[in-house]
């Protein structure tokens, strides 16, 4: 039965390799520019974000969780309320937008489940003996 469950775990490690080189970098390049020609004039000042959070997203590493504050506003807008007191977009405006930040979720969701699999599968292989 363990070593079904490597089998299972390294396919799932190699999905989640293949989704983030091949799904979620181009997602968040395509985000980034997009968010940057049409919420960054409209949002990205301070009435929405301080003047020190204007200046450190602004650079490189920094700007995707600018634009993963985008993402959280147009898939969850209740989430963001208290920072964006109205709503970015819904979904019947923009579908195209909404159904880019709603697949760059699911694959950090995937991401995430891909990780706490390896850090089990980790834990198994060091107490393999044991049990």
């Amino acid at each position: 039965m363990f070593e079904t469950y490597m089998k299972l775990s390294f396919i799932l490690i190699v999905i989640m390799a293949v989704m983030v080189i091949v799904g979620l970098i181009p997602l968040m390049i395509i985000q980034t520019y997009l968010f940057k020609k049409k919420f960054d004039p409209l949002y990205f000042n301070e009435k929405y974000f301080s003047t020190y959070e204007l200046s450190i997203f602004n650079s490189f590493p920094l700007y995707f969780l600018k634009t993963l504050a985008y993402i959280r506003a147009i898939v969850f807008p209740k989430t963001m309320l208290k920072r964006f007191s109205n709503k970015i977009l819904t979904p019947k405006n923009k579908p195209f937008i909404y159904l880019l930040a709603l697949s760059t979720i699911i694959v950090l969701i995937y991401g995430t489940i891909v990780l706490i699999n390896f850090f089990i599968l980790g834990i198994l292989m060091y107490f393999k003996d044991s049990l």
